[in-house]
């Protein structure tokens, strides 16, 4: 029997007040972020400008995630059908669909997380774009050495070169590096409006906003670096990385390099920044925000089931290759932003099982940081209609 209006009133407030209850860290710490942003002017003492529309990446957001749901709804839908043998799968259907898909707790969840991520966006990108201004672009010689020192005496894309130095698989690899942000984004929804595991669903959206704070506007702006494919442009030295680069031009032109325009662009947009007090974007290389995002994919999928581990594994491991491949990162980049990552995963993990600041959030403890989930494909990526708060490690 449905609930009554009134009972459905009851629900949805309650859930509001849960919802802003459960997400109060998230929240404070995009509040947090864009004050530090909206300070900078004052701080540096000059006027600046910042060209980035919000209702595009809004727009964008919105693009992504209805396919997002989607796709993830109706993989849903079809396994518990399978699932549950019955003789009317279409009924069967509609009933998880009202009683599961449309519970005012997982909406009310995911459209608050989905409405907090551009204005963090703004946010990163502002502050990303100032680091040129806030440090010199000056580490590339000293990562270069290193990436070389570390690998035996050879720079890790020459390791690569025999096994991926084919137009082909260069064009897959430029595929798959340019997948990344929709990849991103569709975990990030399914994650935004899951209700199976709250406090691993809050571990991963912490953590992925720490990592783009923590590695990418502190450690990116003190390490600040260009990357493989600017090195040259950037110090004036001999460019041990023509050679990559020349192959990747000349294979582009027989397979597709998506990347590679890419590059030039953010190169014209680094150029510009700054001018007149217009920002628009910097090159920043060292952590790998690519991996170290990716690695973080990687971790919430292997705690939710061992497939999407697998899955997401091994994304990021063609995501870590590629940034070498294709010339935009060195190894170390990748490997630094793998190891802050699983850091601030850990971090996080033990803050939110701290029991004083679960019962705050969720009004009960959270599982010890140990315990396991004991994962369902698809069904199980939604979770349960009230959703628990099971922790991982």
């Amino acid at each position: 029997m449905n609930p009554r209006p009134a009972s459905r009133w009851r629900a949805a407030t309650g859930a509001l007040r849960g919802a802003a209850r459960e997400h109060g860290l998230l929240i404070g710490l995009v509040t947090l972020h864009l004050g530090a942003a909206a300070a900078m002017p004052a701080i540096l003492g000059r006027r600046l400008t910042f060209q980035f529309s919000l209702l595009d990446s809004y727009l964008f957001l919105g693009m992504i995630g209805l396919w997002a749901l989607f796709i993830v709804g109706a993989a849903d839908v079809v396994i518990s059908a399978l699932r549950a043998r019955t003789p009317r799968p279409l009924a069967h259907a509609g009933r998880r669909i009202a009683e599961h898909h449309l519970d005012p707790e997982r909406w009310i969840g995911g459209v608050t997380v989905m409405a907090l991520l551009p204005l963090f966006t703004i946010s990163f990108s502002f502050l990303q774009a100032l680091a040129p201004l806030l440090h010199p672009v000056d580490w590339d010689p000293l990562f270069a050495d290193w990436d070389r020192r570390l690998h035996f005496g050879r720079a890790p894309w020459e390791w690569l070169q025999p096994l991926l130095g084919h137009p082909a698989i260069t064009s897959l690899l430029s595929m798959v590096y340019a997948s990344w942000f929709f990849v991103l984004y569709g975990v990030m929804f399914w994650q935004a409006f899951s209700r199976h595991d709250r406090v691993l669903r809050m571990q991963f959206f912490l953590t992925q906003l720490l990592i783009w704070i923590v590695l990418g506007n502190v450690l990116g702006t003190l390490l600040l670096s260009g990357g493989p494919v600017y090195f040259g442009r950037l110090t004036g030295l001999a460019d041990p990385f023509a050679p990559l680069m020349d192959y990747l031009h000349a294979a582009a032109g027989q397979w597709p390099n998506v990347t590679l325009s890419v590059q030039e662009r953010l190169w014209d947009v680094y150029l510009k920044n700054g001018r007149d007090g217009v920002i628009n974007g910097a090159v920043m290389a060292m952590p790998s925000l690519h991996v170290a995002a990716a690695f973080g994919l990687y971790l919430v999928g292997r705690a939710t089931h061992r497939a999407a581990g697998w899955a997401l594994g091994l994304f990021a491991l063609a995501i870590l290759i590629s940034t070498v491949h294709l010339g935009w990162h060195y190894a170390i980049d990748g490997y630094a932003g793998i190891l802050g990552t699983l850091l601030i995963w850990r971090a996080v993990g033990r803050l939110l099982r701290w029991p004083p600041l679960a019962r705050r959030l969720w009004g009960e403890p959270a599982r010890p940081l140990g315990s396991r989930i004991a994962g369902h494909a698809a069904g199980a990526a939604l979770g349960s209609t009230r959703g628990s708060n099971r922790g991982t490690n």
